[in-house]
């Protein structure tokens, strides 16, 4: 077998850097503020006495604000750049989840971990980080998103375990305050390098090429306005949405499902770090599937083959189903994101990127909140029965394909 050379691994490097460093900058804000929490969160209810809803309260109201805090960094990032979005969130969310870790009242933890929380997702999480690479690899955007998430990736497969074995030694306080510092060292790279962005041209006036009959041209809308009246831009964000809305009820709600069906507790969440570990081979086959099938057909597959995982749950008599649904939702959540930000990135055009990419981000995280809740609602009403809920997110599933269907739809009668 041929081992590429020193020289060719270094050129490679150094092509990807900043998309590299984007990542690992990613991994560290996704890994408390996402996966950590969930671990955390048991531990704060023993020690602190602190009920369930209270503290995860914190954890939702993060989510909320930083939907709405993401269309304020959208729009710094696409007129200021990379440099105040990134600091900003760096350095506010790290001083407000730190302070959340030494306070001993539920309401002020409550506050200091929203506000935290909502900073680092608006200024570091995929929403930011997307349309960077975007911009910086304008050329190769389909390459560059497989590098950044892909890197990214690992931020589960990181912090899960360490949240597990820091909160064990040390007690939930402490383990926060050391996984921020990590958090902090991994961001610190590309904080300090990925500081300004190519400059986009201002938009071709209407009338000025005889094929230029509105003010849309490569780089993409000349407003946001008119981009949210846009069709294709609507479904776009609706897709999102839809897709968001099934996934975070899927994912809060699998363990449970499986418990129900007949699997140990323990197996259950056994799958469900082999879940977050098989997104990590999924996330590298996004260059191959988009380079064989295109974008939409390969977000499309993943799509239909996430309703195929939902009804695998449904199917649960024989425990294999189980398996063989974690399988799946695991190759194919680590695309789904992506691919999405891939469509995006094609739909909105560069000049606009962030503001929309925040828009997206901001519906898709109020989603994502939401779905969870609303199964958890739908459960208590048919006494405990997965069954419904199972139908109720394959449903969701459903529409998702549908929506993409016709966003292809759109889209070609848009360039037709």
């Amino acid at each position: 077998m041929h081992l590429p050379s020193l020289s060719t691994v270094a050129s490679w490097l150094k092509t990807w850097q900043p998309a590299i460093l984007l990542g690992i900058l990613t991994c560290g804000a996704y890994g408390l503020v996402l996966y950590g929490f969930g671990i955390i969160a048991g531990p704060i209810q023993e020690d602190e006495g602190w009920s369930s809803a209270m503290v995860n309260a914190a954890f939702m109201g993060s989510y909320l604000l930083g939907a709405a805090a993401s269309l304020v960094s959208g729009r710094v990032l696409d007129v200021l750049g990379p440099r105040l979005v990134l600091w900003s969130g760096l350095v506010v969310g790290t001083i407000f989840l730190m302070a959340a870790s030494y306070v001993g009242n539920v309401w002020l933890f409550i506050v200091f971990w929203t506000l935290g929380g909502a900073v680092t997702i608006a200024g570091l999480f995929y929403n930011v980080t997307m349309p960077i690479a975007a911009r910086l690899y304008p050329q190769r955007q389909t390459a560059a998103m497989t590098v950044l998430v892909t890197t990214g990736g690992f931020s589960s497969v990181i912090f899960m375990p360490l949240t597990g074995l820091f909160t064990e030694e040390f007690g939930w306080r402490w383990a926060v305050r050391i996984l921020l510092v990590l958090a902090a060292a991994l961001s610190l790279p590309a904080v300090l390098t990925v500081r300004r962005l190519p400059v986009i041209p201002p938009p071709e006036q209407p009338g000025q090429t005889s094929e230029q009959t509105t003010s849309v041209d490569r780089y993409g809308y000349a407003s946001v306005g008119e981009a949210l009246r846009s069709r294709e831009v609507q479904v776009t964000i609706a897709m999102v949405v839809t897709s968001s809305f099934g996934l975070g009820a899927l994912l809060n709600h699998f363990v449970p499902a499986a418990t129900a069906a007949g699997l140990s507790l323990t197996a259950s969440a056994s799958l469900t770090g082999l879940r977050g570990f098989l997104s990590l081979p999924g996330r590298a086959l996004i260059g191959p599937m988009a380079t064989l099938m295109g974008l939409r057909p390969a977000l499309g597959a993943g799509y239909f083959v996430m309703l195929l995982g939902t009804l695998c749950l449904l199917a649960a008599g024989p425990l294999w189903w189980i398996y063989l649904s974690a399988i799946i939702a695991g190759l194919v959540w680590g695309q789904t994101m992506p691919l999405q930000g891939l469509i995006a990135s094609e739909v909105y055009g560069l000049r606009r990127l962030g503001t929309l990419m925040a828009i997206q981000t901001a519906a898709g995280n109020v989603a994502l909140a939401i779905g969870p809740f609303a199964a958890g609602v739908l459960l208590d009403s048919v006494a405990g029965d997965y069954q419904p809920v199972l139908i109720a997110i394959a449903a969701m599933n459903a529409l998702t394909f549908l929506l993409l269907v016709l966003l292809t739809r759109v889209r070609r009668r848009t360039l037709g």
